[in-house]
């Protein structure tokens, strides 16, 4: 089976406004939509979708609350993008 987060590189683009809130959430956890917009400057009209986008294609989870949850951790993002950039040395 793939690993989630190789699923994630291969269908989301780094640097798109729906991959910032994957990472957002796999930085600082569960989030509210309007939570993510604040701190990321990323317009609740864009958040929403990419949000919808992320839970259709299993990257998050919403909890009871409504808050958003990356089912994928922040380190193992930073260790990929560590590891893919010694490849390229």
């Amino acid at each position: 089976m793939e690993d989630l987060l190789e699923k994630a590189l291969r269908e989301l683009s780094p640097g798109t406004r729906v991959f910032d809130v994957l990472t957002y959430l796999s930085f600082k956890g569960a989030s509210l939509p309007g939570q993510i917009a604040e701190e990321t400057g990323i317009p609740q009209g864009t958040v929403r979708p990419a949000l919808r986008s992320l839970l259709g294609k299993g990257f998050v989870t919403q909890q009871e609350d409504g808050a958003y949850r990356s089912k994928i951790a922040f380190t193992d993002m930073i260790s990929d993008l560590y590891t893919r950039s010694e490849r390229k040395k």
